[in-house]
């Protein structure tokens, strides 16, 4: 079974030779064993990622993933930071390498995701294990940190990177000035209103697309370069924003937020009053992702060509801070 192709603008990601991939599977399993079908989940540039099905082994089937840099921070994060029961996480069974790609054999934790599976008492749960897991990684900001493993990325830097921005789109002739002054303003107003946020483990790329129900228990997938030391609002922020990979979720914002606010003994209404800033700086993180992406030479993006992707961004970044204003 094939993926398709999202955009022309992509270079897929060619996987690993069959022969490395049973190797890997035989050091795993402590035997060679039979793929009995496999199931492919994801195909784009910089990763490529299977359910495989296995005949004769257990556990019967296995998340395989393949990453290029700098989606390979995804092993180092569960090799060093990531504490599965605390985060939610999968686990990584096994991780090789083959060039320049990484490769993780990860815990399939099943089909049923939340963006889909969603009702009143898991959105309640969900926003309650999100509050755990930024209260115990808020204990460990100077450890993780030390790591140099993680980005760390607090009002105070917005500014800054809000210059560096800049100074490439603009060497790349793609900011107007007014998006220039657009841009200027809104770090500023970012780094204003989120000033006294405490730091905490970020996911963020947290949609309800990436959270996976199993029996009674959540499971938050697909940590990777989107994940940080910063202001944890964001997760907040990004599941419970208006977004095609929410789902049904939207339906139980008020439940999850109460929730989480409720677990983390903070006011819902003054959380309510910095969500659509927290949803602000998720956008900007992700024009800052085409930014890097740019500079590495990564022209495509699963929707147009990066250059043309960058000015729309700016323009709905620009949109969202004039209705803030």
């Amino acid at each position: 079974m094939s993926a398709p192709k999202e955009n022309d603008s992509l270079t897929l990601l060619t996987p690993a030779p069959e022969e490395m991939l049973q190797g890997w599977l035989r050091e795993f399993y402590g035997k060679s064993v039979q793929i009995s079908d496999r199931e492919v989940l994801r195909h784009r540039d910089l990763s490529y990622v299977e359910r495989l099905y296995v005949a004769d082994g257990l556990p019967e089937s296995i998340i395989y993933k393949l990453v290029l840099p700098p989606w390979d921070i995804e092993q180092d994060l569960h090799e060093r930071i990531l504490i599965p029961s605390v985060s939610n996480s999968p686990q990584l069974f096994l991780s090789a390498h083959y060039g320049q790609m990484t490769a993780m054999f990860m815990e399939d934790l099943g089909t049923v995701f939340f963006e889909t599976a969603c009702d009143h008492e898991l959105a309640s749960k969900l926003g309650e294990d999100l509050a755990k897991m930024h209260r115990a990684y808020c204990y460990r900001t100077e450890e993780l940190s030390q790591s140099n493993l993680l980005r760390t990325l607090m009002p105070a830097d917005y500014e800054q990177l809000g210059v560096t921005m800049i100074s490439l789109m603009e060497s790349w002739k793609l900011l107007s000035v007014q998006h220039r002054r657009d841009l200027e303003k809104l770090t500023a107003t970012l780094a204003q209103n989120l000033a006294g946020e405490a730091a905490s483990l970020v996911h963020g790329d947290l949609y309800a697309e990436n959270v996976i129900v199993r029996s009674d228990k959540l499971f938050i997938i697909d940590w990777s370069y989107f994940t940080m030391l910063g202001v944890p609002i964001m997760d907040l922020a990004t599941l419970t924003m208006k977004h095609h990979k929410n789902g049904r979720l939207v339906e139980f914002r008020d439940v999850l937020i109460d929730a989480y606010c409720f677990e983390s003994g903070r006011d819902s209404d003054k959380v309510r009053s910095l969500l659509p800033y927290a949803e602000l700086l998720s956008r900007l993180l992700f024009l800052h992702w085409l930014v890097e992406r740019r500079r590495l030479g990564i022209l495509g993006t699963t929707i147009g060509h990066v250059d043309g992707v960058i000015p729309k961004v700016m323009t709905e970044l620009a949109e969202r801070l004039a209705v803030l204003a």
